[in-house]
């Protein structure tokens, strides 16, 4: 393997020597579901890393293979045991300083019965006061839920942004017109 700008592109690539295969290393995407009961969201507590202890609404990594909404729910079944309604894209969040794209739906519990999964140390259901917003593992987390709460689920409007970091590990937000 060797690391070079293939013939026809302009970004270094890890290319086979031998065969010339290109190895392509894209963004990972992330699926996540703000989820409501009622007048409370769905939250869970992290029991794993990275932010272990912190938490957050059901989002992970997509597989091979599913859809962003498969993703979604899935994520939403493994955290919390949650019985998900129909979902809606809520945000695309661009994290490009860690190469992942967050696509948040916000959706219908179709239970409150909710309980942890294997990634979760407790969940809950949260009213907008009660969401332990100084203990959210991630920006993108806290930013979301304040979209959530300022616009409402069925705005019709598929919330855009995309955050830096400063050297100093500051993270920034900064809007898509």
């Amino acid at each position: 393997m060797e690391l070079k700008i293939p013939p026809g592109d302009n970004l270094e690539r890890y290319v086979c020597d031998s065969c010339g295969m290109i190895h392509y290393q894209n963004p990972n995407n992330v699926a996540g579901a703000i989820l409501v009961w009622q007048d409370r969201v769905l939250m869970c507590r992290r029991a794993i890393e990275p932010r272990y202890g912190l938490w957050t609404f059901p989002a992970g990594f997509m597989e091979n293979n599913e859809t962003v909404h498969q993703a979604a729910i899935r994520e939403s079944i493994e955290e919390a045991n949650a019985r998900v309604g129909p979902l809606q894209l809520f945000g695309v969040f661009s994290m490009p300083y860690i190469s992942q794209v967050h696509l948040i739906f916000s959706g219908r519990l179709l239970s409150d019965d909710v309980s942890p999964g294997e990634e979760s140390l407790e969940v809950g259901l949260f009213t907008r006061d009660q969401i332990p917003w100084d203990k959210l593992a991630f920006p993108v987390i806290k930013h979301s839920l304040e979209l959530y709460f300022a616009h409402g689920p069925d705005s019709g409007k598929v919330h855009q942004a995309w955050f830096s970091r400063s050297p100093d590990r500051e993270v920034k937000i900064h809007f898509e017109a």
